[in-house]
């Protein structure tokens, strides 16, 4: 009986956090930290509530989430080199998925709970893997050329990744087991990331955009065709020092109504080559980005909304499931003071 009155307490309190968020607004987005706390953040898609879930010592980064919202796997360098682990978020214990000397990075979590995707580059190349998420059954499922950005389907049944082959970087789409592979639209320069639709019938990606210079979000059905702008981010004019957008890293709401992305603004390196050849050279990794918001329903209309000011951080933002909040241990309200968060 007091069990059931401790949960029934703890209920309320979180109900009273997050009730309006979640009955008015899109959702709640986690994104992790470059700075000093290794904890994740999580934060209203409107740019208010402030908050930190307290986990543990390790730096986590990528951060994705089981669909009951229980579990999360991250990346970490707590071991000496990038591992991916999870963590139960109900008793803050973590425990690694896998171990190699190589680079495993970026994973993402099977909507039906069963695998966990990440990229790795233990046989040469940045390849996709698959694992059970009790770490058993490891699978290669690519075999050629640079892999990134691994998204599953709805139905757990596709993945969509970033792929570079001969110089050219495409969205592709491969079912679960590797097979299948088929290359989405042209190949045109793709760079941070894809997300899928929650119906499962549309694909956004980011890409080189030749109207308005810069990176920029895109989207694409599923069968390859019809592609459209989403954002269209311009360029900022500063004379001496202009400096060109990257709007990368989309993640599309459960609701389907929103797509949230991460902002930067950099200066276009120097094309290297004849201007017919020109390629195309952006870090790999970005610092200060804003997470931001469009709408996804009619073709981004109307002006993104940005939740988050410059911060110094891996933000990589992630759509939090509906069922993390009965089983979570309550977030540490913040302030959103993102000047405090960065010192």
């Amino acid at each position: 009986m007091k069990r059931a009155l401790s949960y029934m307490v703890l209920w309320s309190i979180l109900t009273l956090l997050v009730g309006n968020v979640q009955a008015d607004q899109t959702g709640i987005l986690s994104f992790s930290s470059f700075d000093r706390s290794p904890d994740l953040y999580l934060i209203d898609s409107t740019g208010k509530n402030l908050r930190k879930l307290t986990t543990d010592h390790i730096n986590k980064k990528t951060p994705t989430w089981s669909s009951d919202g229980r579990f999360f796997a991250y990346q970490s360098n707590d071991d000496g080199d990038p591992d991916i682990y999870v963590m139960d978020v109900r008793n803050k214990t973590s425990r690694q998925l896998t171990n190699h000397p190589d680079r495993d990075l970026s994973p993402a979590w099977s909507p039906n709970g069963k695998w966990i995707a990440f990229i790795s580059d233990r046989a040469g190349d940045l390849d996709i893997y698959r694992v059970d998420v009790d770490g058993a059954n490891l699978r290669r499922l690519t075999k050629w050329g640079e892999n990134k950005y691994p998204a599953w389907s709805p139905d757990s049944q596709w993945i969509a990744f970033i792929s570079s082959r001969n110089e050219k970087k495409s969205l592709s789409v491969m079912n679960a087991d590797g097979n299948k592979l088929r290359q989405l639209g042209d190949a045109s320069f793709k760079w941070g990331g894809c997300t899928w639709s929650p119906d499962g019938t549309q694909i956004g990606f980011s890409a080189w955009d030749p109207e308005v210079e810069g990176i920029n979000i895109f989207i694409i059905d599923a069968d390859g065709k019809n592609t459209r702008h989403l954002t269209r981010e311009e360029p900022r004019d500063l004379g001496f020092d202009p400096k060109v957008p990257l709007a990368y890293r989309p993640a599309w709401s459960p609701d389907g109504n929103c797509i949230a992305y991460i902002l930067e603004y950099l200066r276009l390196p120097k094309p290297e080559g004849p201007e017919k050849d020109r390629k195309i050279i952006f870090p790999l990794v970005p610092r200060d980005g804003v997470i931001c918001i469009t709408n996804a329903v009619d073709g981004g209309r109307g002006k993104p909304l940005r939740i988050t000011e410059e911060l110094s951080s891996d933000l990589s933002p992630v759509w939090v499931p509906e069922g993390f909040f009965p089983v979570s241990p309550q977030p540490q309200l913040l302030p959103t003071q993102w000047g405090k968060l960065k010192k």
